[in-house]
This record gives structure tokens, C-alpha cells and sequence, in this order.
């Protein structure tokens, strides 16, 4: 059986998304890697290794977890589940990279989206906005300024992100579905110098959902 990347727990061991624990091995810090995952099911999810386990909430922040650090290179697995569905995922991350692993509802079942992100520029007077597009059915995401029609980002492929700095100012926004609006207007509050954040994007039971979260590592 291949390695989890939750090996390094113990097998008791549970922890809510938030938790500061350390969740994963990990290698020189010049070749740390970054993984979280996301909950974009609409209900409550696990993420399991044997007993140990990490919950993420249907709702609110408690949604995503932190970007915990990893061994770059290294083959990391794990399964996840929601009520009765159940799913495997698999990735390697490279050194510097980002990786977000999506829960994402399809019909009955469930799938996982992984989204990289390899930040290639750095201000400490800007802040830092990605639009992730978890929908498949949605062709070209885009990110726009509330109400301006001004957009952040364009062009957003199924399974992709884009990522702009910003001035750190109070931010609304409103996400994009082939040039109509999807969900409502998202607002980011006041952003702050050298943060980053993420728009998402993501199916609903109903209609297309969206909401944000702050991009922040254990």
C-alpha cells in the first residue's frame, strides 16, 4: 500500500481543518511543497488515513484546510469521503508549488479536482488574488471588480487557476461563467499587504457557488 500523506500522524489522531499539527513529512525547507484541501461537496467531508482523520465543515472557513507543508517529489496519497461516497487521490508536488486538492460532488459520488499553483512573483506592498474553477462546466472562469465590470482575471480553465496582485484595498467581487455572472458577489474585505487569496468557483445542488478563502500555511 502505497504511502498517505498523513503517515506521520498517529493512528488516533484527529484534527479539524484549522489544526496547527503537523500533518505531513517534511523534507530541507528549500524543497518544502505546500498541500491543502478544499470541501466544494456541500456537505460535511473526511479526509482518512485508518483512524486519523481531518474534517473539513459544508460551510464557512472551516471548509479549507492550511496549506501544510510536504517533502517536494514525493508520491503523497490519501482517500477521501463524503457521507456515503468515497474517493482516492494521488499527487507528487514540486518544490515551491501549491497544490490544492478539491472535493467536488458528481451525481451520487464524489470527484477530486487538484489545482498547482507556482507563484512566480512576490510584492510585500501588494496583495496577491486567484480564481480557482472547480466547475467543468464551466468553459472560461473570470474574475471581475464588483459592479465595474473591470476584470482581475479571464479565461479560467476547468481544473485551472490564475493569480494577479492587487492593491491591498477593500475588494468585492463578482466570479464569471462564459461572460454571465456565477453565484454572488464575493466580498474579500479589506486586503492586506503581502497576503494571498483565493475566489473559488465550484457546482452546486442548485446553482454555481462561490466564496473565498485566505491563503494561509501551518
Amino acid at each position: 500500500m502505497k504511502k498517505l500523506i498523513f503517515a506521520c500522524l498517529t493512528s488516533a489522531l484527529t484534527l479539524a481543518a484549522h489544526a496547527d499539527n503537523p500533518l505531513y513529512e517534511t523534507g530541507p525547507a528549500q524543497d518544502s511543497s505546500f498541500v491543502r484541501f478544499l470541501n466544494a461537496s456541500e456537505d460535511k467531508a473526511n479526509v482518512v488515513n485508518g483512524a486519523a482523520k481531518v474534517a473539513l465543515a459544508a460551510q464557512g472557513d472551516g471548509r479549507v484546510s492550511r496549506f501544510y507543508p510536504v517533502k517536494a517529489g514525493a508520491k503523497l496519497a490519501a482517500n477521501v469521503q463524503v457521507g456515503n461516497a468515497k474517493a482516492a487521490v494521488e499527487v507528487v508536488a514540486k518544490p515551491g508549488e501549491f497544490v490544492t486538492i478539491a472535493i467536488v460532488s458528481n451525481g451520487a459520488g464524489i470527484d477530486t479536482v487538484v489545482v498547482k499553483d507556482t507563484p512566480t512573483d512576490f510584492n510585500a506592498s501588494k496583495a496577491s488574488v486567484a480564481l480557482l474553477n472547480l466547475d467543468k462546466s464551466c468553459n472560461a472562469a473570470g474574475l471581475n471588480v464588483a459592479e465595474k465590470n473591470t476584470a482581475i482575471v479571464e479565461a479560467v480553465k476547468p481544473a485551472g487557476l490564475q493569480r494577479r496582485l492587487v492593491n491591498p484595498i477593500g475588494l468585492k467581487t463578482q466570479v464569471m461563467c462564459d461572460a454571465k455572472d456565477a453565484g454572488k458577489v464575493v466580498d474579500l474585505g479589506q486586503l492586506q499587504p503581502g497576503e494571498r487569496y483565493s475566489v473559488v468557483l465550484m457546482p452546486g445542488k442548485k446553482a454555481r457557488q462561490t466564496f473565498f478563502v485566505r491563503d494561509s500555511t501551518s
